[in-house]
């Protein structure tokens, strides 16, 4: 007892040390399968290394990034040691602290290893253990500011099982659970792989990692069942997998299997085989060109999104004359989530004729709301909450007939710079088009705003090349069959032009190149209005959905970091998304 007494305390002064956040029990209402095993702490000769193996009680160890650089995304880290030990700080807490650098929250997870675990228990527990963290970390998101779809696992070598495990064994949560955590989906968002045990076949498994789960004569269909890479399916989460080429322990043909099942299955997918490294080399100083690990990863999470704070749009819809709104809110909804720079709520307001009164969405909790709204007036205290909203640096995206909307509400005017129809005329402001010598044109002539001829497909010419929304787009491209609104009018302060349509005469249209694409400040609030988007093949148009998606960041930070698509439309040929 003495002896386990200063294990323990030596363990407690390491985490401190390492300055965790807190330590969290996985089952505090009594552990499945649980076993009468004692923790034991093995430290190396400089006590910089632990090695835990015996494990009891599982837990987590919590890691959160100063709030300054938090970005949402957290991972759980399985640690290693060929389901014997854990290599606790080499694969796990010096990780950890790697992943708060980048702003992630991490969670290195003490699972029970089945080499100690009763043969009824022992292919159960590892898994058991990862699922509940995953189902915990999930559940805790507003507590600790994370992003509940951005919730990944990482695994070192049998922990790269155990990781590959719950990315192909999870569920969504029992909705008729007792317990809130177990309502919880278990599905990690993504996974890294770092030369992890994959497969039980006995040709390319690690056969002590295999002995420890399934034993040493398990059926055929235990062998299967934990042989991951033949358990992915369409669901299964995007993974970045590392592995040596000279690995002598778990060979690199594990990530290669589950690589080609991911691929097989059309799931994004990295694997990096280098040349030399071995087995087991954490961040591998030293150990030649596998030392740049780390900065792979960094890219590959970048590139996925997961190293940007995800922002919060709100889409507002409920009324239009355009009566396929119920249609394109999806659409719009679901562009924004596609960058992975979005969570995106809708309010919906009261069908048009029942009262309103009570519709007062909290816009300050939003980076970005976009109207899909021409209906009925929002009640005053609704109106001022948008207009203290944008003013005060909120972005605003003003789609096809929300330019329609609040003909008598002057901010609302102003913030969308031009609009038509509801009694718009001259007293609202001047119209505003682009001569054929590219002068911007304010005429004051009296008369009615908003027009279009019939449905057609236009092209539409960037009149600003170097703007963050529209830089790197075609000069002309071919949008979707689409309404051509012309003739709009408004105050047009602080509005700058970035593309534009000709309306052609043959079509019901003025003869004049009219504003598609604009930009208007208020306040700091920063605007975007595009006329463009009334049909669902229309906002299907991917240069539609580019703007709409550029736009909507930069109206939220100022800035875009979404590349353009390899493929847009060009002068002569609309191209649709395929993702309907």
């Amino acid at each position: 007892m003495k002896n386990l007494l200063l294990l323990l305390f030596f363990s407690s002064l390491s985490y401190a040390l390492l300055a965790q956040d807190m330590v969290l029990p996985l089952f505090p209402e009594g552990i499945p399968c649980a076993s009468e095993n004692e923790i034991q702490v093995k430290e190396n000769n400089n006590g910089s290394q632990r090695r835990i193996s015996q494990v009891q009680n599982p837990e987590i160890a919590v890691y959160l990034p100063a709030k300054s650089i938090a970005n949402g995304t957290a991972v759980v880290i399985c640690p290693g040691g060929g389901y014997t030990v854990l290599a606790w700080d080499w694969e796990g807490s010096w990780m950890a602290k790697w992943f708060n650098e980048m702003g992630v929250a991490a969670y290195v997870l003490k699972y029970r290893l089945p080499r100690w675990e009763s043969e009824e228990c022992n292919d159960k527990v590892a898994l058991m253990d990862a699922q509940r963290a995953i189902r915990l970390v999930r559940s805790k998101a507003t507590e600790w500011r994370l992003d509940p779809e951005r919730i990944g696992i990482m695994g070192f070598s049998a922990g790269g099982h155990l990781a590959s495990t719950a990315s192909t064994h999870f569920d969504e949560g029992d909705a008729k659970a007792s317990l809130a955590v177990d309502r919880v989906s278990s599905r990690p968002d993504f996974s890294i792989l770092m030369y992890p045990v994959v497969s039980m076949d006995t040709t390319i498994a690690h056969m002590g990692s295999r002995r420890n789960i399934i034993g040493a004569n398990p059926t055929a269909k235990m062998e299967a069942y934990y042989s991951n890479e033949k358990q992915i399916t369409a669901e299964t989460p995007p993974a970045l997998l590392i592995h040596a080429d000279n690995d002598r322990s778990v060979i690199p043909e594990n990530s290669v299997a589950y690589y080609l099942g991911l691929r097989k299955h059309r799931i994004p997918a990295a694997l990096h085989i280098f040349e030399s490294g071995g087995h087991g080399f954490s961040f591998a100083e030293g150990r030649g060109d596998v030392e740049g690990w780390p900065g792979v990863a960094k890219d590959w999470l970048r590139g996925r999104g997961l190293l940007n704070k995800r922002l919060k749009a709100l889409i507002v819809d409920g009324q239009n004359n355009h009566g396929n709104w119920p249609e394109t809110t999806p659409i719009m909804k679901a562009q924004l989530e596609e960058t992975g720079r979005f969570i995106v709520d809708v309010a919906t307001t009261p069908a048009k004729g029942e009262p309103m009164g009570d519709f007062r969405p909290n816009f300050a909790a939003y980076d970005v709301v976009v109207s899909n709204y021409n209906g009925a007036d929002w009640p005053e205290a609704t109106q001022q909450d948008f207009e203290r909203y944008v003013h005060g640096g909120g972005g605003f995206v003003s789609v096809h007939a929300a330019d329609n909307a609040f003909a008598k509400w002057p901010a609302y005017n102003e913030m969308i710079g031009l609009g038509g129809w509801g009694n718009r005329t001259e007293k609202d402001g001047p119209y505003v088009y682009i001569d054929d010598e590219g002068e911007i044109i304010r005429d004051e002539t009296a008369g009615k705003g908003g027009n279009h001829g019939k449905q057609h497909a236009f092209v539409v010419k960037t009149r600003d090349t170097e703007h963050p929304i529209t830089r790197g787009m075609p000069k002309e491209w071919l949008h979707a069959n689409d309404e051509l609104y012309d003739m709009l009018r408004g105050p047009a302060k602080n509005m700058h032009i970035l593309a534009t349509a000709f309306a052609d005469k043959a079509q019901g249209g003025t003869g004049r190149h009219e504003p598609m694409l604009m930009t208007v400040h208020y306040g700091l609030g920063r605007i975007f209005h595009t006329t463009l988007g009334h049909a669902n093949e229309s906002q299907l148009c991917v240069g539609f959905k580019t703007s709409f998606q550029r736009a909507a960041e930069w109206v939220a930070t100022g800035a875009v970091t979404q590349p353009i698509p390899k493929e847009m439309p060009t002068a002569d040929k609309v191209l649709i998304d395929e993702v309907k």
